[in-house]
């Protein structure tokens, strides 16, 4: 039980961490293309907000491909396509409950529904103070 949770814990904390990297990477990334489109294009740099969103959503799709990776190579699941679905399923709190975990892993599921939580709402807040600071920009014109 103790190693089941401290397994858990530390994907968690693992994803949390690649999560913020990321978040912190697409920050740099889209303030180097703002400059460079200055001038150019519309006043509102609306596609920051399109290109924000695309890359937060392939952020958590590489969590996602993780969590899958680790219930496949526990023997979970047979292909990568149910642990990848088992896994989306889970990180987005949907839970249909057509796949489970067998009793002996089931806990682990809980710590990604825990991280898809948290991450969701970084990624939110993320979106909503990036639409912020362009909308910003664009009433500052």
């Amino acid at each position: 039980m103790i190693g089941l949770l401290s397994a858990g814990t530390a994907i968690v904390v693992a994803m949390v961490i690649f999560h913020v990297m990321g978040l912190a990477f697409l920050s740099r990334l889209l303030k180097r293309l703002a400059r460079r489109r200055q001038g150019r294009g519309p006043r509102a740099p609306w596609w920051l907000v399109a290109v924000g969103a695309l890359a937060v959503l392939a952020i958590h799709t590489i969590e996602a491909w993780c969590w899958g990776f680790v219930y496949l190579t526990l023997g979970e699941f047979e292909t990568m396509e149910e642990a990848l679905y088992f896994s989306v399923v889970t990180s987005t709190t949907l839970g249909y409950g057509d796949m489970v975990l067998s009793e002996r892993w089931r806990l682990l599921s809980t710590f990604e529904a825990m991280g898809g939580l948290i991450l969701f709402a970084v990624s939110a807040a993320y979106l909503l103070a990036l639409m912020r600071r362009v909308l910003d920009d664009y009433l500052d014109d």
